[in-house]
């Protein structure tokens, strides 16, 4: 896992987590049951379960698995049917039994070890079977407010956009196509949502370069973002673009 510390620091606001963050569009949740028929998947670092509440069908096997104790412990209590929840990273977990027709990941798949993260999901797939990476990507998250960043943290702002730029790479594809995966495909949606000042506090406040920041530093930027959308009327409306990239097993 790349970056271990970071990677399960949701954990610490892992209630906020669950629920600030916005979940997944319809449209996405359509594609990757379109890949594959699906009987038994995979989830990558499953979080509080932000994708999984779509996915999850009784007459289907999904392991969930998340590192963060924490969060693992939100996504069990929901309760999900076919849902097993596993405390591990994907390159630590055991498999038990049986090919898998579907491995996926929502805004997760940049925290594994790209070295062995894709030659492993070909070990665990069946012929045929589906990989599919998917993030929602907001289109102008920071930018929008740039004088707060200048102001309180200026050093995220170079940081968010080399991100997003990884995020909206078809480079996923290119990792694909090298390791082995065919049928490699880009689905993109874009959608967006209003949020309160209150709302965006508590959502930028569950990202993780925010949590890295010094405690005084990041309340300073969280209540300023926050002030911001207020002297705006109340509400800003926040852009995403999803994007899921694909590949089929051989």
């Amino acid at each position: 896992m790349k970056d271990p510390a970071r990677a399960v620091i949701f954990g610490e606001r892992a209630e906020t987590y669950d629920r600030a963050r916005p979940g997944y569009p319809p449209e996405a949740i359509g594609y990757l049951d379109s890949l594959v028929e699906v009987r038994r998947a995979v989830e990558v670092g499953a979080g509080t379960g932000k994708a999984t509440v779509d996915m999850a069908r009784p007459d289907r096997r999904l392991t969930c698995l998340e590192p963060s104790p924490e969060m693992a412990e939100i996504l069990r209590a929901k309760r999900l049917p076919g849902v097993e929840v596993v405390v591990s990273t994907f390159e630590d977990w055991g498999a038990d039994d049986g090919p898998v027709d579907l491995i996926y990941a929502a805004q997760a798949w940049h925290w594994v070890d790209d070295e062995s993260a894709y030659g492993r999901a070909l070990q665990l797939l069946r012929h045929g079977g589906g990989l599919a990476l998917m993030w929602n990507v907001p289109v102008d998250r920071y930018e929008m407010f740039d004088d707060v960043y200048q102001a309180h943290a200026p050093d995220l702002l170079a940081e968010h956009d080399q991100r997003i730029k990884k995020r909206d790479s078809v480079a996923w594809l290119d990792d694909m196509g090298a390791a082995g995966f065919g049928q490699l495909r880009h689905f993109r949606h874009e959608w967006s949502d209003t949020l309160s000042g209150a709302e965006l506090r508590a959502l930028y406040s569950t990202y993780s370069d925010h949590m890295m920041l010094p405690g005084e530093q990041r309340e300073a930027l969280l209540d300023g973002l926050a002030a911001e959308v207020d002297r705006r009327g109340g509400e800003i409306e926040t852009r995403y673009r999803t994007n899921v990239f694909s590949g089929l097993s051989p």
